[in-house]
């Protein structure tokens, strides 16, 4: 495994990879929320994209003269199950946080479309990102976790899954794990039937502590319904300033189809099982990164 501090080159790599299958990096409608707290001047920053039925990337910019240090995104309209947001990352130099969705190897017959979230703010003392990416292999699940540096706190990140040679979605982002130090990403086959070579890769926003600095992670309950949802809430007096998710026991037959900040002081993470349906339990959780 290698771990990068090129951050163009590993920008170009993870763009470069979306774009077998995607159009160029659309600007939707715009909503900007004001300031929330702890960092001064963050704000959260949405775009909605359009509504259709092919491949596409979303992007929300930060603001200038701030900085992205965190975001999420979410799939809505038709055929969740069978839509995967393979790739949700934080582009430093471009400062924004991409969301890409594409569509199962069935595809889907009605109109889906994705929405991005970025956690913007002038630059908190020792903001830096890590970035680093896996082996290419067939390999099946893969995990990476990638620390901070000594001293300073995960406060943000987030994960590609890259099936090599395919434009659908093969290949399922299920987890992006803010730890107190570190971000762990996981992926899996869709259905754990993927033939080909695939990998994961991986950003982690760290910084120093931030004040009144508390994880607040909730999991939904275990069951076997085809959709599951959960919504973790910072404590009175805190904000929002990092945004995690991740599937329990999905098995490649379920999917994210939210993870995002849905107010100054929550975040949701939702996913839905696959068209088959999936007989065995599983849960979702969410990570909120909070501060005062």
């Amino acid at each position: 495994m290698r771990e990068g501090s090129n951050r163009s080159r590993w920008a170009r790599r993870i763009v470069t990879a979306g774009a077998t299958a995607l159009s160029a990096v659309t600007l939707g409608q715009v909503a900007l929320v004001g300031p929330v707290a702890a960092v001064p001047g963050l704000v959260v920053r949405t775009t909605f994209g359009p509504s259709n039925s092919v491949a596409k990337t979303q992007s929300a910019i930060c603001p200038a003269g701030t900085s992205v240090i965190g975001g999420g995104g979410a799939i809505t309209g038709s055929g969740l199950g069978q839509v995967g947001m393979d790739i949700m990352l934080p582009l430093v130099d471009a400062n924004l946080y991409s969301v890409t969705g594409r569509e199962d190897a069935n595809g889907v017959t009605g109109n889906w479309a994705v929405t991005a979230s970025a956690l913007c703010a002038p630059a908190p003392k020792g903001l830096q990102v890590v970035t680093g990416h896996s082996v290419i292999n067939s390999v099946n699940p893969k995990f990476r976790e990638l620390s901070c540096p000594v001293g300073k706190r995960a406060i943000g990140g987030g994960g590609a899954a890259l099936a090599l040679g395919s434009g659908s979605s093969e290949v399922l982002l299920e987890d992006v794990r803010i730890n107190q130090n570190s971000v762990t990403v996981a992926g899996v086959e869709a259905g754990n039937s993927f033939a080909g070579d695939w990998s994961m890769d991986i950003a982690v926003i760290c910084a120093d502590p931030l004040p009144g600095e508390q994880r607040v992670i909730v999991d939904s309950v275990l069951t076997s319904t085809v959709s599951r949802s959960v919504t973790a809430t910072c404590p009175v007096g805190t904000r929002v300033h990092g945004v995690g998710g991740e599937i329990v026991g999905g098995d490649g037959q379920v999917r994210l189809t939210e993870m995002r900040p849905t107010s100054s002081s929550t975040v949701t993470v939702r996913a839905v099982e696959d068209e088959d349906g999936f007989s065995s339990n599983w849960k979702v959780r969410a990570y909120a990164v909070c501060a005062s």
